[in-house]
This record gives C-alpha cells, structure tokens and sequence, in this order.
C-alpha cells in the first residue's frame, strides 16, 4: 500500500496562503514558515519470503555501487543483505563468527567493513563479500586525547572512514587502512564538560554529500551540523508541537538540502530545509503500513529512498522521497 504523508500545518498554510498573502505584502513581510517542497511516500518494509524482518534499532548502511542494503542486528549478531526492491538476498554471521555487531559499512570495492566486540573494546574487521573476516583494522597515529577511544559508530564516506565514540563524544577520521587524518572533540565544540560526557551520548550521526558530519544529542534537544572545518551549527528546540524535538535519534540530509531527524518519543520523522527551517513530519506511532514505533537509524540511499530500523519488530521501513 502506498500512502502519502502530508504535513497538517503545510496543508493549512496552503489553504489559507491565498488569504495571508495579500495581508503579508500589505505589511511588508512573507510568512515565516516556507512550504515544504517534498513527500514521503511510504514503499515497504525490508522483507524476505518469510515476510518483514523484524528488526529493532538496527544499523543501516547503503552499498550504492551494487544497490544493496546492509542491515546490522546486534540482537542476532547478524547482518543481512537486502537489494533494491527490499528483498534480502543474503546474509552472514548468523553462524555466531561475531561478537556483538555494532555497526557495518561497504566499501566502494566491495570489502565489508564490520564494527563488533564488547562495550569496553570495540574492533573494526574487513571481510570479503561473503561475510568472511580477511583482517583487522588498526587505528594508527591517533594522537594522545583518543587514547581511551571506542567507536561505535563507522561510515565510509569518499574513501574516509568516520568513527565516532558516543560516550566520550570524539570522532576521528582515517584513510581506509586506518590511519589517522583529522579529529574533533565534540564534547568541547558544543560545550559539554568531561564529567558529564557520558550521559550526554549522541544518538544519531551521519555524514552528508558535502562532507558535513550531522549528529544529535538527545538530552540537548538538538541537532547539528559540523564542517570538516570544525564550524558548528545547532538547531531545534524541545516540546510536543511539530517541528519540536522530544527524543531525537537519527539524523541524515539529501542532495536538496533537506535534513531528517528522527524522534523516538513522538515516534516520527522531522524534516527541515538547507536553513534548518522546519517543513513537514510524518510517520507517527502506530501498526498500519506507515506508521513508526520508536524510530532511530535513518539512511538515504541515492534514488531517493529513506531507511527507517524502529522497535517493536516493525523492522526496517522504507519511504520514497519525491522533490517537487
């Protein structure tokens, strides 16, 4: 079933432009808020002859050389290949060869890269198509400051690899053998002192087409957009009304400049514009088709797709994103 999600507050404002228009020239000013030039279309949810996958919170990551989708389920200690019309077609680890999987990328080669290990000591291990580790990646010339350093988040982005230490807010970017080339401390850009670290724990990331690393902290109510510069920028606010932030997760941006956040609490997925201007939400809790429980992981792949991993065993869904 194919349903189109539409913001109520856009549809209002379409309804009523032809009255505040004129009011708006009159007083020499437009209405704050733009209308949103986007949809989401609900397609499917990652499936296989069984029916849906029932993950929860799993990590997502797009192969976009092959169109295929790689799905992490630290539950099962899996991972699991889907290919672009949502089907698995594959799948490794299931035979117990990992430890806890935290999350995976794919090289624009092929080689898979699989982040797993225990909470305290976390190891990043190349494996070949089939699932087969080959090696280990060694992180090398990191410098003092990322002596304690324990990723639980990898992206391959441009040939860069991106690992970020949730807890200790710290992100260092390497080459591909794992060489160090640049960091942040992102507990220093957005203020958070050492000793509150660990209960500020950012609870989305992702990096953009241009190299921007996008990350949320839930208990900030925020998002944020850092440059490979080290400029940052925050936005969103806390409360209920749309376009407000309850408990944020995800957070991934288009090549038209739109950014999605996903809140867990309100159980939706929030949209804003290039300027950070909110524009639409959709999902919202529920069991149709549509409807999310708990959102958390989000990826785009490059023909407009967005992957949505949620709790309750709705699995992953998959929202076709139109620009109009």
């Amino acid at each position: 079933m194919v349903f189109k999600l539409r913001s109520r507050l856009l549809l209002a404002l379409k309804r009523t432009m032809a009255v505040l228009l004129p009011v708006a020239v009159l007083g020499g000013m437009l209405p704050a808020a733009a209308l949103a030039e986007m949809e989401a279309t609900f397609l499917y949810s990652l499936s296989n002859f069984s029916g849906r996958v029932p993950f929860n919170w799993a990590s997502i990551d797009v192969d976009e050389e092959r169109n295929e989708i790689y799905v992490a389920d630290a539950r099962l200690g899996e991972i699991r290949i889907f290919n672009q019309k949502g089907m698995e077609i594959y799948r490794f680890g299931d035979d117990g060869s990992f430890d806890t999987i935290f999350d995976v990328a794919v090289k624009s080669d092929g080689g898979i890269l699989v982040l797993s290990g225990s909470m305290q000591k976390h190891s990043i291990l190349l494996c070949n198509f089939k699932g087969e580790p080959l090696s280990t990646l060694k992180l090398q010339d990191l410098p003092p400051d990322f002596s304690d350093f324990s990723p639980g988040r990898l992206v391959y982005k441009d040939a860069q690899l991106y690992l970020l230490d949730k807890r200790s807010l710290r992100l260092a970017v390497t080459d591909t053998t794992g060489v160090f080339k640049k960091g942040y401390d992102i507990g220093a850009l957005i203020n958070i002192e050492e000793r509150k670290r660990a209960a500020s724990e950012i609870s989305g990331f992702s990096v953009d087409h241009q190299g921007n690393m996008l990350f949320t902290v839930a208990v900030l109510f925020s998002a944020f957009k850092l440059t490979p510069d080290g400029e940052i920028k925050a936005f969103g606010r806390p409360g209920s009304a749309p376009g407000r932030f309850n408990i944020t997760g995800g957070i991934v941006a288009d090549t038209e400049g739109y950014t999605y956040v996903a809140d867990r609490l309100k159980s939706a997925i929030i949209v804003f514009d290039q300027n950070f201007r909110f524009q639409t939400e959709f999902g919202y809790r529920g069991r149709r088709p549509h409807n999310l429980i708990g959102p958390r992981n989000l990826e785009l792949d490059a023909r407009g797709n967005l992957y949505v991993s949620q709790l309750s065993d709705k699995g992953v869904s998959v929202f076709k994103i139109t620009h109009k």
